[in-house]
């Protein structure tokens, strides 16, 4: 079963997204669907970079996820015999059903632009289909005090934790890599919970995720070495990758305590943190000064912060990347130790406010040597 759930989605991904991306930017130039921002470097502006790359997720998800998946059932191998694995299968039928919505709404937002309205209203539809479909946050294993949620709370909770977390990834796609480089650690560490819990479906979705965001962080961080034009993923790629993100983690988070540890949600969200802590932390800023909390265009994230820091793009990547595996290393041992989750809350909040102050010191002493 590896060989179905590991080896062909990792390939069977990879091999087309290197087909793929080069005719997307083709593609991107001739009909001029290219970003607002020039690609500066070593002081001179160079070109556009297209931000179309998101269209490629879709079809090449389905392709890597379908085929191997196919070949289990001609096969009747323990995927088609597997009751759990069918209840995920349907599951994992509604998100992509969702993911669809997901999927065209941001390719009209990229080609044509979209109302908030309009977009906000086809997202809460989208997320509305996972908790229907059984995915829902329904236990909080403790945390604040929290165990087991009615469904009249545990539904909008889900669905809120959907949009949010979809919303999460676009923000990040300024700096080269930074979100194909915190999407591929995510879906990584959901594929080994996935493996320990025998999911062979959801496995396969992480693994696929992998392979095919592999040549995006390759050609955006050292492709440009070999000759390679650079993609960002647009309002395409980041709505895809962040409801795909959001269905994996409030999936594994509902194994706990039967396939994995009790409290493994807490070690699922971890993988999230810093795109959600930053995001709220920028809603803030916005409502405090006034300003509309939906409204972009701020540069108040914390990769623009490190950047006013005095720190390089490059490095701004590496920084948060690591930033990201702290996270993800103290929740998951934290979970692993049997720590109160509250008391594990409390010390990522702790430990993101003094990444805040060091990060303000460092911005503020540039500006007095400046």
């Amino acid at each position: 079963m590896i060989y179905y759930s590991i080896i062909i989605p990792l390939l069977l991904a990879t091999s087309l997204a290197l087909y793929i991306i080069p005719r997307i930017i083709m593609v991107s130039v001739k009909k001029e669907l290219m970003g607002d921002e020039a690609l500066v470097r070593d002081g001179k502006v160079r070109r556009n970079v297209p931000r179309f790359g998101g269209v490629s997720l879709f079809p090449i998800l389905v392709i890597s996820v379908g085929l191997p998946l196919a070949c289990t059932f001609f096969l009747n191998d323990q995927f088609s015999t597997n009751a759990d694995n069918m209840e995920y299968f349907v599951q994992f039928l509604l998100m992509m059903t969702g993911l669809t919505a997901m999927y065209l709404v941001g390719v009209m937002d990229d080609l044509v632009g979209v109302s908030l309205k309009s977009k906000l209203s086809i997202e809460v539809l989208a997320a509305t289909l996972i908790p229907l479909s059984g995915a829902r946050i329904d236990h909080l294993d403790g945390l604040l005090g929290l165990y087991e949620l009615e469904p009249w709370i545990s539904f909008p909770l889900t669905i809120a934790a959907v949009v949010y977390v979809s919303n999460t990834i676009s923000m990040l796609d300024d700096i080269d890599g930074l979100a194909s480089g915190m999407a591929i650690i995510a879906f990584a560490v959901m594929a080994v919970f996935c493996g320990m819990a025998n999911q062979y479906l959801l496995l396969m979705v992480c693994v696929a995720m992998v392979g095919l965001l592999g040549p995006f962080l390759f050609r955006n961080v050292l492709g440009w070495r070999v000759g390679w034009r650079k993609l960002f993923f647009g309002d395409t790629g980041g709505l895809t990758i962040g409801y795909i993100l959001a269905y994996i983690v409030i999936s594994v988070s509902r194994m706990g305590g039967d396939e994995l540890p009790v409290g493994i949600g807490m070690a699922c969200f971890g993988t999230l943190l810093i795109p959600m802590f930053d995001v709220m932390r920028v809603g803030i800023t916005r409502l405090v000064n006034g300003r509309n909390v939906f409204r972009a265009g701020d540069r108040n994230h914390i990769h623009h912060r490190l950047i006013q820091a005095g720190l390089q793009p490059r490095q701004v990547l590496m920084v948060v990347l690591l930033i990201t595996a702290e996270f993800i290393g103290l929740n998951i041992w934290g979970v692993l130790k049997g720590w109160n989750l509250s008391l594990l809350l409390v010390l990522d909040v702790t430990a993101w406010g003094l990444i805040q102050v060091v990060i303000m010191y460092y911005k503020n002493r540039g500006r007095e040597k400046a």
